[in-house]
């Protein structure tokens, strides 16, 4: 094993592999952000991550492979054993390393054109040439001794003495006028049995209460498009600024079972996000748009918002947000970001997230769910099969539909 420091709370990946879980891909982009995280190597190192590597990149996806070409390419102390390999991939992954490796010779670019074809020497024609050196700069001659002249007599300087300046009188300072208190503002009329005998009410009437609930709704609203419209520098300006804003915490989610956590983890594992996206809407009580928004995110801050609220342990955190969102788990660095988020919110910051996404848009409305539709029509579609089945007939005749108004009046 290449004995790099290992990522912190990525110790359960070894783990899911003996579940069954493919961590090829994943473990190949933690070993790789690993190595060019420092900038020299002993050969020691090199070679053990060349020997991991190699085997890694014969038993990843393309889609990894070009991953990983693309953060080997500019960098001088990637393995050329790696380049090499890599530089006579298929185009998709092969093209970085043609394009920007520095480990590539003029050889190498000779033998890839002779043994892969036309396709490669263009994009090799495309590498940027190395600019010719700069001729040496000239050496400056001395320059030649003054030849001495004759001395003249300096011109006298004739100093002027400044001329007084002209004195201004004060102007006289106004005597303060005193200012007479405001006289008390009038009370409110308290409520007596008379007003109310009266017929005259008090308390805010329901035009007042519904005004105020669409203004809730209205800037929450505003709070989430403004939060999803953010980069990831004023997320995090914005979760940890929700400790002091007057949005309430609202109801806490329901406490996850053992049971819950193992959902979502297996469903970001096995990369159904459908599955995630339920799981998501039921345990925190948002809408299905929502908590589609969240698990589609490209950065990650929803998410690490979600599972501090659910209080979901950080190292599952970390291996939902590696294998949740291809995006973000191509980049170690940014999982690391975001396990420092995580620590940094506090749990009320992340639940006035999370009411201000259930009031913004509550479960149940905004459009239809088409999950329900397709629930029904998949009912629908059993009941004719053992309607068909129950018959036992390979020829059914297909029944007369009757208008119900039409029918009772013939009776």
């Amino acid at each position: 094993m290449v004995k790099f420091s290992t990522p912190p709370g990525l110790e359960g990946l070894f783990d899911l592999d003996r579940k069954g879980v493919d961590i090829r891909p994943t473990l190949l982009r933690v070993l790789t952000d690993q190595y060019l995280r420092s900038p020299v190597h002993t050969p020691d190192e090199e070679r053990k991550y060349t020997e991991l590597a190699m085997r890694l990149i014969d038993e990843t996806d393309i889609a990894t492979r070009a991953a990983v070409s693309v953060r080997l390419a500019p960098h001088a102390c990637a393995p050329r054993t790696i380049m090499l390999q890599l530089a006579r991939d298929v185009l998709e992954v092969a093209e970085p390393v043609l394009l920007q490796s520095p480990v590539l010779t003029p050889e190498d670019c000779r033998a890839i054109i002779a043994e892969r074809g036309v396709s490669y020497a263009d994009i090799i024609a495309r590498r940027p040439k190395a600019a010719p050196a700069p001729p040496p700069a000239p050496v400056p001659l001395p320059a030649p001794a003054p030849v001495p002249g004759p001395v003249k007599a300096a011109a006298p300087v004739i100093v002027q003495s400044p001329e007084p300046e002209p004195v201004v009188a004060a102007a006289p300072v106004a005597e303060a006028v005193p200012i007479a208190p405001a006289a008390p503002a009038d009370p409110p009329p308290a409520a007596t049995t008379e007003n109310i005998a009266a017929g005259e009410n008090t308390a805010p009437d329901d035009d007042a209460q519904s005004e105020a609930q669409a203004a809730d709704e209205a800037s929450a609203r505003e709070l989430c498009e403004l939060f999803f419209a953010a980069g990831s520098a004023e997320r995090r300006l914005i979760l940890l600024n929700l400790d002091y804003a007057e949005w309430p915490v609202g109801q806490p989610p329901e406490p996850l079972q053992r049971a819950d956590v193992w959902r979502l983890e297996t469903a970001a594992l096995r990369h159904h996000t459908g599955t995630l996206m339920r799981e998501l809407e039921r345990a925190l009580g948002i809408s299905y748009q929502q908590s589609r928004r969240i698990v589609e995110d490209e950065t990650g801050e929803p998410i690490v918002a979600a599972a501090k609220a659910m209080s979901i342990p950080a190292d599952i955190l970390q291996r939902i947000v590696l294998f949740m969102n291809p995006r973000i788990g191509q980049s170690v660095d940014r999982v690391y970001e975001l396990s420092a988020l995580y620590r940094e919110i506090s749990v009320e910051a992340a639940r006035r997230l999370v009411t201000i996404l259930r009031a913004a848009e509550p479960a149940g409305a905004g459009g239809s769910d088409t999950r329900a539709i397709q629930g029904t029509a998949e009912t629908a579609r059993r009941a004719l099969s053992e309607t068909s089945a129950s018959t036992g007939s390979t020829t059914t005749r297909k029944p007369e539909l009757v208008p119900r108004r039409a029918a009772s009046g013939e009776n």
